[in-house]
């Protein structure tokens, strides 16, 4: 008699291994989309805080001449996709789930008139997102950063929040 697997044998492990791939291949996909949207909260909140402490010791966003502007390279280590320029008053992105423009950011300087608006972090995100950059920019814990606003400084689309720059308050996020 020969040894062997038989055809019914071979065909419960086949059955048993696409049982058990239906099962994982989801939850490893919500895993990816999970690191995603911590890695985001996490390169915002660097870039806030980088942002805060190079304001904080040179008193704003230009360097030792009031005509040479900062370059994101020296305010942060936060990897930025797409600047238009490397001044950091320019629009960067940061790079979400293979989306070079999912989330915009600017620095503003302070700015006195009628208004007196202090040096803040413009943070936009993208209209019409999908996938993984969708899915990230509803998530709870960024939902703070599109929604805060600074004293002469408001957006009602939710799709743009300022970030005070030396604020006595973070944004954490939401808990569920």
């Amino acid at each position: 008699m020969k040894k062997g697997f038989t055809m019914i044998e071979l065909i419960f492990v086949i059955v048993i291994l696409g049982i058990l791939a239906s099962v994982a291949i989801p939850r490893l996909a919500a895993t990816r989309e999970d690191a995603e949207i911590s890695a985001a909260v996490a390169n915002l909140r660097t870039l806030v805080n980088d942002a805060t402490a190079y304001y904080t010791v040179n008193g704003s966003f230009n360097t030792t001449g009031a005509t040479t502007t900062a370059k994101w390279s020296a305010i942060t280590s936060v990897p930025l996709a797409s600047a238009t320029s490397t001044d950091a008053t320019s629009e960067a992105s940061l790079k979400i789930g293979g989306d070079s423009d999912c989330i915009k950011v600017k620095l503003v300087e302070k700015t006195t008139g009628t208004t007196t608006t202090p040096a803040h972090i413009e943070i936009i995100k993208k209209s019409n997102a999908n996938g993984t950059c969708g899915e990230v920019l509803k998530s709870d814990p960024l939902k703070p950063y599109f929604t805060s606003n600074v004293t002469g400084k408001s957006d009602n689309s939710n799709s743009k929040g300022f970030i005070a720059i030396g604020s006595s308050t973070s944004v954490y996020g939401s808990k569920k």
